[in-house]
């Protein structure tokens, strides 16, 4: 009788997963006028040579931020989000960070604004309120675009059933500082089983591919090319019911060369390893 009760089980709990993940378009559900807050880190590791010397910086990013949405139009969001936390740790004793926390200060308060499909694709981040970059923010690699941009999971329109799969391919462009760098993306997204979390019935998402970068550009009299690869390894939680994010884990690890001609040549060379959490709080 005992077996008989627990091979029953395992087969509900097998037909009940399937029915929950079966048939379904999912999309993001943001109510109009609704605060939801979320939490954000981000921990790197940079180990590299540049000029000759050799180099490591450990960074880690808190931030809290307040997403809002203004309602959808034409399956577009307009959302508003306030930074409520940005902090940053660094380690980097050849200039004087030896596990130094900075509190971006400046931050707190400011709003910036993103134009999001239902489906999760960034199509514009624009700030509302002035917000100064830094020194600290840029050896920590991190902006509000950078941020914001492939925050939230690309959705396909298509029915997903377990065991679903969908890819990224489409290239992406990142200009900076006189810097042009294009992703070349080969990411696959597969629905791998159900999870409650938050008190809510989630699809787990697993995420896996690679990315090669190629840049170009120039800065301070010098011709700067990029070369690079990241490989992406991850794991997000989404209630479908609800259309959020509730949680998100992801590693990158990223090998790149970066060479230099005409006022200064030269070679820099680094590998960098990324893990981002997200979490919603309420």
């Amino acid at each position: 009788m005992l077996l008989k009760a627990i091979k029953f089980t395992v087969i509900s709990i097998f037909v009940f997963s399937h029915i929950l993940i079966a048939g379904q378009k999912i999309k993001y559900k943001f109510e109009k006028g609704r605060d939801y807050k979320y939490s954000t880190s981000i921990e790197s590791k940079i180990e590299g040579q540049a000029m000759g010397q050799e180099f490591t910086l450990t960074s880690t990013a808190f931030v809290d931020y307040t997403i809002n949405s203004k309602g959808l139009n034409e399956n577009v969001y307009n959302l508003t989000v306030t930074f409520d936390k940005f902090d940053i740790k660094i380690n980097l004793p050849m200039m004087g960070f030896n596990d130094s926390t900075i509190s971006m200060k400046e931050y707190l308060g400011k709003r910036v604004k993103v134009a999001l499909t239902d489906l999760g694709k960034t199509l514009s981040i624009d700030p509302i309120d002035t917000i100064q970059p830094s020194r600290i923010q840029s050896m920590a690699n991190l902006t509000p675009n950078e941020l914001f941009k492939n925050l939230l999971l690309q959705l396909p329109n298509k029915e997903l059933d377990v065991n679903s799969s969908w890819k990224n391919d489409s290239p992406d462009t990142t200009s900076r500082r006189g810097m042009k760098v294009i992703s070349k993306q080969n990411i696959e997204m597969k629905v791998v089983g159900v999870e409650k979390e938050l008190d809510l019935e989630c699809w787990k998402i697993s995420v896996s591919g690679v990315n090669i970068l190629e840049g170009s550009g120039s800065q301070q009299g010098n011709d700067i090319t990029i070369d690079g690869s990241n490989k992406i390894n991850g794991t997000v939680l989404f209630a479908p019911k609800e259309g959020l994010l509730t949680s998100s884990k992801t590693s990158v690890e990223s090998d790149m060369t970066t060479t230099f001609t005409g006022a200064n040549t030269g070679a820099s060379t680094m590998i960098i390893n990324t893990t981002s959490k997200t979490t919603l709080l309420k």
